[in-house]
């Protein structure tokens, strides 16, 4: 039995109120819903949850990985000065750095709107960058203020240019790389997806401080 828009009455006896939440990577719709012993319970606790996806968040940056390589991705954040707050998620609890678990991250996306992978292991920078997405984060591309870029640069999502970096003229960045500190790129270099840059040739390696990420 359908009760206004979207809401309808559940046969728990509940009213049910369907939000839009977010789309995923296809565009597909993701609803949120809400609940209620009445009607309007319902209606006033979805919009209250469409109330807070109003209100502008603040710039603060979560970063996954409280490694050295996350160390460093946190001070190229701190250098660009445009984010309020910058804070680590790390599955190794002895690290006084992080204030949780990877598995957690969804439970900080109110307080923080924006997350990168912060790890050198390839495939769980690809993996958990596409998560972040999926769950809504907004993946920032982060170039240290003393990294030098040609013009016609193309950077992708959630790449890492470290400090004292130079990227020659028609180098392809791919999206989740990293491009070491002092490397220079050589002209119309590509480096794939998920790629790491180091000096004066791509690499591929496998974090030594990877943390046993889980899902």
């Amino acid at each position: 039995m359908k009760q206004g828009d979207n809401i309808r009455l559940r046969s728990d006896g509940r009213y049910e109120a369907r939000y839009i939440k977010k789309r995923n990577e296809d565009g597909k719709i993701i609803y949120g819903y809400c609940y209620g012993q009445t009607e309007q319970e319902a209606r006033e606790k979805r919009e209250y949850q469409l109330n807070k996806m109003r209100t502008p968040k603040e710039m603060n940056l979560l970063i996954l990985g409280a490694g050295l390589h996350g160390v460093d991705v946190y001070e190229i954040a701190k250098g660009l000065r445009i984010f309020n707050r910058i804070d680590f998620l790390d599955d190794d609890i002895s690290n006084e750095r992080a204030i949780g678990k990877w598995n957690e991250v969804e439970e900080y996306l109110d307080s923080y709107p924006m997350a990168i992978v912060a790890v050198g292991d390839e495939d769980t920078r690809k993996k958990w960058m596409e998560r972040l997405s999926s769950l809504g984060f907004i993946i920032p591309t982060l170039v240290h203020p003393t990294a030098y870029l040609s013009e016609d640069t193309e950077i992708g999502v959630g790449a890492v240019i470290c400090a004292r970096a130079t990227i020659s003229s028609g180098v392809r960045i791919g999206k989740g790389s990293i491009v070491s500190s002092g490397a220079t790129v050589p002209r119309r270099t590509t480096i794939p997806n998920w790629g790491y840059f180091d000096f004066d040739k791509i690499i591929h390696y496998r974090d030594s401080e990877k943390r046993g990420v889980t899902e």
